[in-house]
């Protein structure tokens, strides 16, 4: 097959990572001025406990499933070799864990007066069988991917607006956080066929099954050490909201798990636009095309920063207007929470970009759980000290200074498989336009009244002076995807 272009895969994942973080965000809006703060977090604390089995039932399939699906895309039998060896890992794991799921949920006595809400909350955890996005971006099949994702989310918002009415709905608002992940996870799979076929590995020989050339244990190896990785990442940002209704209750993780989504959905969006890159270095460094590498890794780099610093800059200027225009009122506690929270989108950005694809692109998936092992301990440390006295405030440090460890362990045992390089002139450029988005933000917030537009015209002004600036200064990434962007309206002109 032949190479798909970044610039179109990165545009179709943009609008894909868009779409998926911005459903939850969208729908939260909604209902957290139905279901009121304690049904959100009544919520959001069932998904917490589901999404730990979902986490270990996926092991490190989302991730080392895109470079092996990517450094297979041979030709289709070896690619439907490799699907069905990693599908078959998926199956089984998934299976033992429904099972353990619903044990755990009907009989530990915790749980006994919310049954309903976990037991219906295990649909996802079923439906992961299917839950295969991996192959389709090992595939850089990004156009189906948004095109399905929009779809599915739009049909379930619908169904929010229809069904969920007051703050008995939480059960409902459940249930269809659930039908979205099954359209997603069952669409994937009636789409395979155009890409896996069992020819040449599922056939008999005079009534025998012969050898299928499935190897499955080679996979085992760097999967565990991504699922021991996810998990030790996942108890430290899933043990915030297990603390928080410990201490305090339901209320204080609505506040929580609300700016907690604000910033990963801004950071979705953000890593969007490289993670198209990670199939591609997978290849490269699979064939040693190191140049090749680098210089992807580089243009990814300065691209992420782009992007990462306005939207951390941003949001942590415009926290105190954010809050209230998702939420309502009753969070404005989350307001502090978000602006502490906001700096992870760029220490996100980089420990993803710089240390997670690349430490997984050359087969050093052991430094990533080292990283991961080092950040949860410090996170688990850092809650129990600050929770008890700062409450949600305590759990957003707690965030910052583990997810910080992670990324310099990161960062220190990839960088022997990069060079970055960047120029002055590109440093400058990002600076001044940075500043430049700052000033007038601030110098804008006296127009900024409760009416919604206002605030998004602020938001909107600010974007637009800060890629102004970059396009006048030409800075020169800014500059050679503008020029990409005329070339590409005149060809639709002509």
């Amino acid at each position: 097959m032949g190479k798909k272009s970044l610039a179109k895969n990165s545009i179709f994942n943009m609008a894909y990572k868009g779409f998926t973080a911005l459903f939850p965000l969208i729908t939260t809006s909604y209902v957290s001025h139905v279901l009121l703060p304690a049904g959100v977090g009544r919520v959001s604390y069932a998904n917490t406990i589901a999404a730990y089995f979902v986490l270990i039932a996926s092991l490190g399939l989302p991730s080392y499933g895109v470079k092996a699906i990517a450094q297979s895309n041979v030709d289709k039998e070896q690619r439907s070799r490799t699907f069905l060896e990693l599908f078959l890992i998926n199956f089984a794991a998934t299976v033992l864990c429904t099972i353990a799921y619903y044990l755990f949920v009907n009989y530990f006595p915790h749980f006994a007066d919310r049954k309903p809400l976990f037991n219906v909350m295990g649909l996802m955890l079923i439906l992961n069988i299917f839950n295969i996005d991996w192959f389709y971006q090992g595939m850089e099949e990004y156009v189906y991917i948004s095109v399905r994702s929009f779809i599915v989310k739009i049909a379930s918002f619908g169904l929010m607006l229809l069904f969920v009415k007051d703050e008995r709905d939480y059960l409902i608002y459940a249930l269809i956080l659930c039908i979205a992940t099954a359209g997603n996870n069952l669409w994937n799979a009636w789409n395979l066929r155009k890409y896996i076929s069992l020819e040449g590995i599922c056939h008999s020989r005079q009534g025998k099954v012969a050898d299928t050339g499935l190897h499955i244990g080679k996979h085992m190896r760097p999967v565990m050490i991504l699922l021991a990785s996810s998990i030790a990442t996942d108890i430290y940002t899933m043990l915030d909201s297990v603390m928080l209704e410990y201490y305090y209750g339901e209320t204080n993780v609505g506040y929580y798990s609300n700016a907690v989504k604000i910033v990963r959905m801004t950071y979705t969006v953000v890593i969007a636009l490289v993670a198209v890159f990670y199939p591609r270095i997978s290849m490269c460094y699979k064939q040693k095309d190191y140049k090749t590498g680098n210089a992807l890794i580089n243009r990814g780099t300065q691209i992420l920063l782009l992007l990462a610093l306005p939207c951390a800059a941003g949001l942590l200027a415009t926290a105190e207007y954010v809050v209230p225009l998702l939420f309502g009122r009753a969070f404005d506690p989350a307001i502090p929470t978000l602006r502490i929270l906001s700096v992870l989108i760029l220490i996100f950005s980089i420990a993803y970009f710089l240390g997670h694809i690349i430490l997984t692109a050359t087969g050093m998936e052991k430094m990533i759980l080292r990283a991961t092992v080092t950040g949860a301990v410090v996170n688990v440390c850092a809650n129990f000290a600050l929770i008890p006295v700062l409450k949600q405030d305590g759990a957003a440090i707690a965030s910052v200074l583990s997810e910080a460890v992670v990324t310099v362990i990161l960062l220190v045992h990839a960088k022997k498989y990069y060079i970055l390089k960047f120029s002055r002139h590109y440093i400058l450029t990002l600076t001044i336009a940075l500043l430049a988005m700052l000033a007038v933000t601030f110098g804008l917030e006296q127009l900024i009244t409760n009416r919604v537009w206002m605030i998004l015209f602020v938001i909107a002004v600010a974007g637009v002076v800060y890629f102004a600036v970059l396009i006048i200064l030409r800075n020169e990434i800014v500059e050679e995807l503008w020029k990409k962007v005329r070339v590409y309206a005149k060809r639709r002109q002509g």
